[in-house]
């Protein structure tokens, strides 16, 4: 993604430094004005997400564009503070009951929208087990070595499942993780293997959806959430689970319950949507899992 590829290694270290030193508010301050510098110099990601709001009937005007790359700089603010010091952020959890019903593992429906990163850091809890999470690792390999670097809380609760890896090595750490209890998190609105998706009607659409969450779902069965984070302030988030409620349902009808989901929760926080390509037109690989 355009606005992935052109980040500044110096930069991360520097605002991190800032973080280290001096605390949280004054590197967010200075995330204001990369907003803004980003807003002014990516026009072409700015047309790319026209359809998106021509689909939420929206005028995609400066001033939303700015908000939305504003909620997206934050996003990857808030995930490195997330790893590093899980407990600085404030994080409301909504329907918490729905949360134990993952204590003895199952699937986690993820997408492109909100603090996604910052997740499964969230869903940390000692009543939870292990998260691991299933994405194509496309960080670039010199940010990799900054975030690596840093001295990380959740190395014991978040585990990576790298696709790059390989389709065997990844359905082997898949089924160890679930046969040993543990939550495995996929990112469900977007496409990583094109022989294996699922049509749903998403904004009045026909869009293909990753099918293997589901499929897994029914095979193991295992319990099925959908979890949405999104920020309502600074360092402050909002974490959303719902019960996709797999018993005796099928592939498309599990995947349509997701997309009918995720369409309402794009509704109401319209500019947290990181799926920076023309989504309604292009549908296939999308190899970006870091936005």
């Amino acid at each position: 993604m355009e606005i992935k590829q052109r980040g500044s290694t110096i930069g991360t270290k520097i605002i991190l430094m800032f973080y280290k030193t001096v605390g949280y508010k004054f590197p967010a301050f200075i995330v204001n004005f990369i907003a803004l510098y980003y807003s002014l110099t990516t026009a072409s990601v700015r047309k790319n997400l026209q359809s998106y709001y021509d689909h939420l009937e929206i005028n995609l005007n400066f001033n939303q564009y700015f908000k939305h790359i504003r909620f997206f700089s934050f996003s990857i603010f808030d995930r490195f503070v997330s790893r590093i010091d899980p407990t600085n952020l404030k994080i409301d959890k909504v329907n918490n009951k729905d949360f134990y019903k993952l204590s003895d593992g199952g699937i986690v429906l993820l997408s492109h929208f909100g603090g996604w990163a910052i997740a499964a850091n969230a869903l940390q809890d000692n009543k939870l087990p292990t998260v691991n999470v299933v994405m194509r690792e496309n960080t670039k390999e010199d940010l990799k070595k900054v975030e690596n670097k840093e001295i990380r809380q959740n190395e014991d609760h978040v585990h990576i499942i790298d696709l790059n890896e390989g389709g065997l090595t990844a359905n082997i750490k898949i089924a160890n993780a679930l046969m040993a209890g543990e939550i495995v998190a996929f990112m469900a609105d977007r496409v990583v293997d094109p022989a294996k998706t699922v049509i749903v009607e998403f904004f009045n659409e026909k869009i293909n959806f990753n099918r293997s969450p589901f499929d897994i779902a029914i095979k193991t069965k295992k319990p099925i959430m959908a979890v949405f984070i999104v920020n309502i302030g600074l360092k402050h988030y909002k974490l959303m689970v719902v019960d996709i409620h797999s018993k005796n349902k099928t592939v498309e009808s599990l995947a349509q319950i997701y997309a009918n989901t995720l369409e309402k929760i794009i509704k109401e926080y319209p500019q947290q949507w990181y799926n920076f390509y023309d989504f309604f037109k292009q549908q296939g690989v999308i190899n970006d899992d870091n936005r």
